[in-house]
C-alpha cells in the first residue's frame, strides 16, 4: 500500500493535466478479482475506458498471483481467462503491468483460437525485488504519462527484469512457426500423403486422374494465405487491425532461409 501511495504522488500531476484516472483494489479473493473486472468491462463498453492495470501482488511461478488476505492463489489460467473479456470490452487495448513474480507466466495459457487477454503485458519473468520495483516503477509511470511512449519508458527502467509481450508479435511469432512446421518441406509432405490416404481409404477410386486431382487439392488446401492470417487476426487480435499480411510472413521466412 505505501508503494501505491507514492506512485500516487507522482501519476496526481499528470493525472490532472491528462485527465486520466487512478483507482486502488484491495483484491480479497479470486472471485473478487473475476467481479471487478466484470466491472471494468462494463465501464470500458459503456464509457471507452481504456484502463491500464497494475497488479501489485506476489506471484508463484506454479501457483499464479497470491491472495494476501487468504494466502491462496489465482492461477495464471484463471487470471488470463478473466482479463479477456475488458479486453474485448477495450477492443483489445488492455496494457497490463505486472509486479508479480513470475508474472509473464500469465500468456502462457494464451491460445491463437481465443481472444488474446491482454494488448501488452510487462511482468517479470522470474522472481523480482522489491528494491528495484520501489526504484524503478515511479520512474516507469512518471516516464509514461510524461512522455506518453509505454516503449520508451518500459526501455528506460523495466526491461532489465521485466518482458513486454506484444500480442501482435506473438501472433507474427506463432505464425512463422505453424507455417514452417506444418506447411512447408518434409513435414508439410507428410501432411499431404496421409490427406492422400485418407481420401483415397473413403473408396474414391485410385486412377492417375483422380490421384493428380487430389494431390492438387490437398497441396493448394495447405497452402498458407491471407484467409488463414485473418480468421487468427478476427479471434485472437479481437478484429483490430494488423500491422502485417501472410505475404510478408511468407517474405520473412523465405528471407531466414536463404
Amino acid at each position: 500500500m505505501d508503494l501505491l501511495e507514492e506512485w500516487w504522488k507522482i501519476w496526481n500531476p499528470y493525472q490532472m493535466k491528462q485527465a486520466i484516472g487512478f483507482q486502488y483494489f484491495y483484491i480479497e479473493s479470486a472471485e473478487n478479482l473475476a467481479k471487478l473486472l466484470d466491472e471494468l468491462s462494463l465501464n470500458a463498453s459503456e464509457h471507452g475506458m481504456r484502463p491500464l492495470l497494475n497488479f501489485d501482488m506476489h506471484g508463484n511461478k506454479d501457483d499464479g498471483l497470491k491472495i494476501s488476505k487468504t494466502s491462496k492463489y489465482v492461477s495464471w489460467n484463471s487470471l488470463a481467462g478473466n482479463l479477456q473479456k475488458p479486453n474485448k470490452a477495450t477492443g483489445n487495448n488492455l496494457v497490463v503491468v505486472s509486479a508479480a513474480c513470475f508474472g509473464s507466466r500469465a500468456v502462457m495459457p494464451i491460445k491463437l483460437g481465443q481472444p488474446t487477454p491482454f494488448f501488452l503485458l510487462l511482468a517479470p519473468e522470474i522472481e523480482v525485488s522489491s528494491g528495484f520495483l520501489e526504484d524503478n516503477l515511479p520512474r516507469f509511470y512518471q516516464e509514461l504519462f510524461k512522455s506518453g511512449s509505454l516503449e520508451q519508458a518500459y526501455s528506460r527502467y523495466l526491461s532489465d527484469e521485466f518482458k513486454y509481450f506484444h500480442c501482435e508479435k506473438m501472433l507474427f511469432i506463432v505464425m512463422l512457426k505453424y507455417i514452417k512446421a506444418g506447411c512447408q518441406g518434409k513435414s508439410a509432405q507428410e501432411r499431404r500423403e496421409n490427406l492422400l490416404t485418407e481420401v483415397f481409404s473413403q473408396g474414391m477410386e485410385k486412377t492417375d486422374e483422380n490421384l493428380k486431382a487430389v494431390r492438387k487439392k490437398t497441396k493448394d488446401g495447405l497452402k498458407p494465405d491471407q484467409a488463414l492470417l485473418d480468421r487468427y487476426v478476427k479471434v485472437f487480435l479481437i478484429n483490430r487491425t494488423c500491422s502485417f499480411n501472410m505475404d510478408q510472413l511468407l517474405t520473412f521466412l523465405s528471407e531466414g532461409e536463404s
